[in-house]
């Protein structure tokens, strides 16, 4: 056990990945439903690891504060997507570290990023509209070597499946179904 992970469960899996790709694949999904105003409430639906699926049952709200309109009943979907982004990083750093045998003592990534409004309502045409940077510092404690952090900062951002997502472009596709109002 290191780092709070069973290293042999790690190195089980993956060799478990490495002998059968499919046993790589994730999937995952969410339920988004809208309450009221700004605020929305998720909740997880099963996830596939594998050809294994797992239960997972949990729920969170997103609102805008005050000022954006909301009632500042929990985080806005930006502050997510950095929890997400950090989230992923974190574990893939903390994973790295683990697979290297470094124990870490305190691991504290700290995210900013800056959107103009301007762009989500449509009043300038020049102005992104999601956040053109995304900036974060990495704060670690524990027994490796700056040089072995360093090189672990690098993979935990080339391995997280948040980071990749956000640097690299993905497919978005969807949908509409419209229900008719019943009388």
């Amino acid at each position: 056990m290191r780092n709070s992970i069973p290293t042999a469960a790690l190195s089980e899996f993956v060799n478990e990945v490495a002998g059968d790709p499919e046993e790589g694949i994730m999937s995952y999904g969410i339920e988004i439903d809208w309450e009221s105003g700004t605020r929305a409430r998720s909740s997880t639906k099963p996830m596939l690891v594998g050809p294994h699926k797992v239960s997972r049952s949990f729920t969170w709200k997103a609102d805008e504060p005050r000022q954006l309109m909301g009632n500042n009943h929990g985080p806005n979907p930006q502050e997510l997507l950095l929890s997400g982004l950090g989230s992923c990083m974190m574990v893939a750093f903390v994973a790295g570290a683990t697979a290297e045998g470094i124990q870490l003592e305190s691991v504290k990534i700290d995210f900013d990023g800056e959107l103009d409004l301007r762009g989500f309502m449509g009043l300038a045409t020049n102005t992104p509209v999601g956040f053109p940077e995304i900036r974060y510092t990495m704060h670690v404690t524990g027994d490796g070597t700056p040089e072995q952090f360093e090189a672990l900062h690098e993979k935990a951002v080339k391995h997280s499946p948040n980071a990749q997502t956000i640097i690299n472009p993905v497919a978005l596709s969807g949908e509409i179904i419209i229900t008719e109002i019943e009388d």
